[in-house]
């Protein structure tokens, strides 16, 4: 267990199985609209992912006698893991915009708010910054810094993209 975060992986870990259960109950509530839609599909998986990798993280900083070098390994292990399981769910949206014909930059004349945050969000991807950060993290650690400030910026941004995802595939 790391002395001084025990607090943080108690809360951010109680957030993250909250929003784990409020999303099977969403996804449940829509399940005709989801299923037949490709891109609400990849969402609602990447919204999976995110508050699961959320969930992961708090364990992890309280596993008692975990040395800093194990731990930066692990979290090195778990950024390449769950950044290629997004990238692998994401491509549910691709296919899907495909198919549609997409849309150029610059061709969002008219589109209600939600979708050019979506957009917006998926151009800019913070699930991309939310994997960078543990893999700082787990590298600090490693190399003997404290990365666990990094790996806090992670957590946030993993919660904080999972809600944002759930709101957009469920107002979409």
């Amino acid at each position: 267990m790391l002395p001084g975060w025990e607090n943080f992986a108690v809360i951010s870990g109680s957030a993250a199985g909250a929003l784990t259960g409020l999303l099977f109950v969403a996804v449940s509530l829509n399940r005709d609209r989801i299923v037949g839609h490709a891109a609400l599909r990849s969402e609602a998986g990447q919204t999976l992912v995110l508050f699961l990798l959320a969930l992961l993280l708090s364990l992890l900083l309280v596993i008692p006698g975990t040395s800093p070098r194990l731990l930066g390994i692990v979290l090195v292990v778990v950024a390449v893991v769950s950044g290629a399981i997004l990238i692998i769910i994401g491509r549910g949206k691709d296919d899907a915009a495909r198919g549609r014909g997409g849309k150029a930059a610059g061709d969002d004349a008219g589109e209600a708010p939600e979708v050019r945050l979506a957009r917006l969000l998926d151009t800019v991807s913070p699930n991309l910054v939310a994997m960078l950060s543990i893999m700082v993290a787990g590298s600090l650690e490693i190399a003997g810094d404290n990365g666990l400030y990094w790996l806090a910026a992670a957590v946030v941004l993993a919660l904080g993209g999972g809600v944002i995802n759930a709101w957009l595939f469920l107002t979409r």
